[in-house]
This record gives C-alpha cells, structure tokens and sequence, in this order.
C-alpha cells in the first residue's frame, strides 16, 4: 500500500471518528400505505433495500439496484483488516428475489459490490448483473461470466444516448450513462481505479473493491406495445456535471422518478441541482442517505456523516419542479405509483 493511500485512509478515519456522534434523523420518511388502500400488481412498485439497493417492480417484471446488507464497521473500512460479506445478515434481510432478472451496479465499491456474489449465488439464481468492466473483473472468479455484463462500450453520456439493453423478459430495458463519483472528505477520493483483467478471488480488504467507471442508469419498464410505462433514473453516487446526466432521448418520454445520492454531495458544484433541472421528474427518492458503517438494519437510523441533511433537503426542495414530490424512504419500506408516475400517498 502506497504512502499516499495510507495517509488519506488516516485522514478520513480521524474525520469519520470527529463526526461519530452524527445527528438523528428529523427528516420526513415515507410510511406504508394503509391497509385500505388499493394496490394493483400494474403499479410500479419500489422498496428501498438501504445504501444503493432498491428493488423496482412493474407488471411481473422485477430488477434490482445493488443491495448491501453487510454494513462492515468503519474501523474495518480500510486497506488492512479483512473485509467479506455477512451472509448471515443477507440471509436475514435480503427480501424474496428469486424472480429477479436484472442487477445494475453503478460503481464497485465494496458497499455496492460486496454483497452482490452471494445474493447472485442464493437469491436471485436466474439474475444478471450490470456495471463497469471493473465490477466485471471483480466479479469474474465468483460468478457465472456469461451472468456478467460491461456496458463501458454501450454506455451513453450527456451529449448522446447509450445501448438499450433489455431484460428477458422484454417488459424492461436499462440505458448506462457516464457518471463520475463525488470525493469522500476535502477533495479527497478513496478506493478509485480500476481493473483490467479478470480477478481469481474477490478481495479480501475495502480498498480492492476498486470503483471503476462509475454509472447511472436509465430504468423503462414497458407496456405490452413496447411504449414506456415508467422512466426512473438512477445513480448511487452524486456526480458532478455533466457526468450522470441525461441525454436528450428520440422517444421524448419524461423522467417520472429520479433515484438521487445525498452522499457527499457536498463536494462537488451544483448537486443536487444539476440532476433535479436534467430530469425535471416527477417524484425525487434519497437513497443511500443513511449512515451505514455498523448500521444497525433494524434499529434507528442516521443521515450520513460528514454530510449535512438540512442542507441537502433545502437545496433539493428549492430546485425541484414546483408540482413535483420527494421521499427519504425507511430502510425496506415500499412506494407505489400510478399510472402516471404519481406517488401513492
């Protein structure tokens, strides 16, 4: 391990303790609709997994955003102490998956990547998974290769639309989009690079989970006539622009849901408000918000440290479209929406 990685390690670690103590959440969450309302299998459905991971539903057709259940304390977040899944608490949390045909990783980092063999291995059997040639090389002494996609060569950017890749099922289809990774702490990025060539093993500290090209992802569930139902961006990291935004797209077809990071936005310009003005959505859900080093999955949960919540809500509340709404979902809580891509309140 190099000097320079060492240091910034130290560096973050002597942050991360200062802010330990990182405030309770006083922020609205979404609460479960009520038994007495109506939930038809035709709307789209999303659950929040916590971290990056969501699992979206539509008309039978089910895909998955990485989850991450394993949740290593912070203290064994860096380059020297061993780091594997926690396959007890996957198996404890991970919700029924098997019909699972699709999991897009945006970046591969060990809290997006770290869990996804096993959950590929024992609860979504038929899945493929989606990312950079990094996440694949990581991946590739693990699982099937034929399960694993690149989509480097297909994705899109700003300026000019990716591939179309579809499910099996032909009811949905994602886009990859050029994204970028904010800084950690004070201009600082840890665990970057990549991998060029296939992985034997999967590594066995924080810092081999490399990122790679990091990605977001358009999300089209479908209708019979191949029209979209519903259109959800997605990211699990807040990017600076123009990396992470949308292109003009031939079908003209609106974003009904945009998938945000608060997590580190605050170093980098304009964010969330770049993505909030590129998508112009309808409905904003925070995901990865919640402090997730040793977090306690069924306990009372904390925005992120390091990162100020009042800020973000604020400055996610001015930008939004005027008509438009927003959540922070509790961890495994599931939104409904319309037709319309409206939220089910």
């Amino acid at each position: 391990m190099s000097h320079s990685s060492l240091l910034r390690f130290l560096l973050l670690l002597a942050s991360v303790l200062l802010a330990a103590c990182s405030s309770k959440l006083h922020l609205p969450t979404y609460q479960q609709p009520t038994a007495s309302q109506t939930i038809s299998e035709d709307q789209l459905s999303i659950q929040y997994l916590g971290v990056g991971g969501h699992i979206l539903s539509y008309n039978g057709s089910k895909i998955m955003t990485a989850p991450s259940f394993s949740n290593p304390h912070f203290l064994l977040a860096g380059p020297f102490f061993p780091m594997s899944a926690d396959k007890e608490a996957i198996d404890t949390y991970m919700p029924a998956a098997k019909d699972v045909s699709m999991i897009l990783v945006g970046h591969a980092h060990y809290d997006h990547l770290l869990d996804v063999p096993y959950v590929m291995q024992q609860h979504t059997p038929d899945a493929h998974v989606y990312g950079s040639e990094t996440m694949a090389h990581t991946l590739a002494g693990s699982i099937d290769k034929q399960r694993i996609h690149a989509l480097n060569d297909k994705m899109g950017d700003v300026n000019q639309p990716g591939e179309w890749i579809y499910g099996p099922d032909g009811k949905v289809r994602i886009m990859a989009l050029k994204s970028a990774h904010a800084p950690h702490i004070m201009g600082i990025k840890f665990m970057g690079g990549h991998y060029d060539e296939d992985q034997q093993d999967l590594p066995w500290h924080a810092f081999g989970w490399k990122e790679g090209q990091t990605l977001a992802y358009i999300i089209d569930f479908l209708n019979a006539d191949q029209s979209v139902a519903h259109r959800i961006f997605y990211q699990d990291a807040a990017s600076q622009e123009p990396a992470g935004l949308v292109p003009p797209l031939a079908d003209g077809k609106a974003i009904d849901i945009a998938i945000l990071c608060p997590a580190s936005f605050s170093q980098i310009d304009d964010y969330p408000e770049s993505v909030i003005r590129n998508t112009q959505a309808k409905h904003f859900i925070l995901g990865h918000w919640e402090d997730f080093f040793a977090n306690d999955l069924e306990g009372e949960q904390r925005f992120v440290r390091l990162t100020d919540q009042d800020e973000f809500i604020q400055r996610l509340e001015a930008a939004k479209p005027a008509n438009s709404t927003w959540v922070l979902p509790q961890l495994f809580s599931t939104q409904y929406f319309s037709a319309n891509g409206a939220l089910i309140q």
